[in-house]
C-alpha cells in the first residue's frame, strides 16, 4: 500500500518505476468505480485530485534524511489532511549535481501518487537563478495532469523587498497571488505567505512550522503546508499545491 511503502522509507536508489511497482501492489478494487473522472472548468481530466475539493488544509512532510554529507537526488513527501489522512505521496526527482550546486534554485520534477499508485499530478520546475534583481529568469513551477495536459503556472514576479508570485491558469490568466513579508528568511522556524485574490482579499496561506528537534535525522524544513477555503476552484488548489513546493525550496528548507 502507498502508506506502507512510504513508512518503509524507500531508499533514494529506488527509481520511479520501482516505486510505482511497489505502490501498485495494493488492491485497486475498492476504489474503482468510486474514483471516477472529474474535470475542471477547462475540461481537463483531474481524476482523483477531486478529493481536494473538500480539503481546507494540507500538511506536507518529507521523508527524513540521514545526517552528514550525502547526495540525495530523490526526495519523498507525504501529503495529508488536517486529520492526518494521507492523500498522496509526492516524489521529487532531480540530480546530485543540480541538488548540490543549485540548491533552492534547482530544476526538478514532482510526481504525485495516490494510494493505488496512480499518478495524480505532475509538477515541473525549470532551472532558475536564486536572486534576480533585473526581473529576468525568475522562479516558476508548472502543473500538469497525469496525461500531461497543462493546468497552469506559478510565476515569481519582480519585487524589490517582498516575495510576490502570480498563479495563472493555462491561458495565462491570473487566478490568485501569493505575497510574503519582507523578512522571509530560511532561519525562521515559522513562516507564512498569504494567498490573496485579484482584488486583494486574503483567501489562504502557505506556511512552514518547526516540527521539533530530531537528533537522528534532518527535520529542520520538513513540515509545511497550505490553507485554502473549501469552495476554491479545484484547478487553483492544484496550482497552489505546486506553489507550496516551490516556496518550500525557495524559503523554507535549510539543507
Amino acid at each position: 500500500m502507498l502508506f506502507r511503502a512510504f513508512h518503509r522509507q524507500i531508499g533514494p536508489a529506488t527509481d520511479s518505476q520501482a516505486l510505482t511497482a511497489e505502490l501498485g501492489s495494493t488492491d485497486r478494487g475498492e476504489d474503482e468505480g468510486a474514483g471516477g473522472k472529474d474535470t475542471d472548468s477547462e475540461g481537463k481530466t483531474l481524476g482523483k485530485l477531486s478529493v481536494l475539493r473538500t480539503v481546507t488544509r494540507l500538511h506536507i512532510n518529507a521523508r527524513p534524511e540521514l545526517q552528514g554529507p550525502q547526495c540525495v537526488a530523490r526526495r519523498t513527501y507525504s501529503i495529508s489532511t488536517e486529520t492526518s489522512d494521507q492523500l498522496f505521496v509526492a516524489v521529487e526527482e532531480s540530480s546530485c549535481v543540480c541538488m548540490q550546486c543549485c540548491g533552492p534554485a534547482r530544476s526538478c520534477s514532482l510526481q504525485g501518487f495516490d494510494k493505488n499508485a496512480d499518478c495524480v499530478f505532475w509538477f515541473e520546475r525549470p532551472l532558475r537563478a536564486e536572486m534576480c534583481w533585473l526581473g529576468c529568469c525568475l522562479m516558476e513551477i508548472r502543473a500538469y495532469t497525469p496525461e500531461r495536459e497543462f493546468i497552469g503556472t506559478v510565476h515569481q514576479r519582480w519585487s524589490m523587498f517582498t516575495p510576490y508570485f502570480e498563479v495563472c491558469d493555462s491561458e495565462g490568466i491570473s487566478a490568485v497571488r501569493i505575497q510574503g513579508s519582507y523578512c522571509n528568511t530560511r532561519c525562521l522556524s515559522e513562516q507564512e505567505l498569504q494567498v490573496v485574490s485579484t482584488i486583494g482579499e486574503s483567501v489562504g496561506r502557505i506556511w512552514k512550522r518547526w516540527p521539533g528537534y530530531k537528533e537522528e535525522c534532518n527535520m529542520d524544513h520538513e513540515y509545511f503546508g497550505l490553507d485554502v477555503p473549501q469552495g476554491m476552484n479545484l484547478n487553483t488548489k492544484v496550482l497552489l499545491l505546486a506553489a507550496t513546493f516551490l516556496l518550500n525550496h525557495m524559503f523554507f528548507e535549510m539543507s
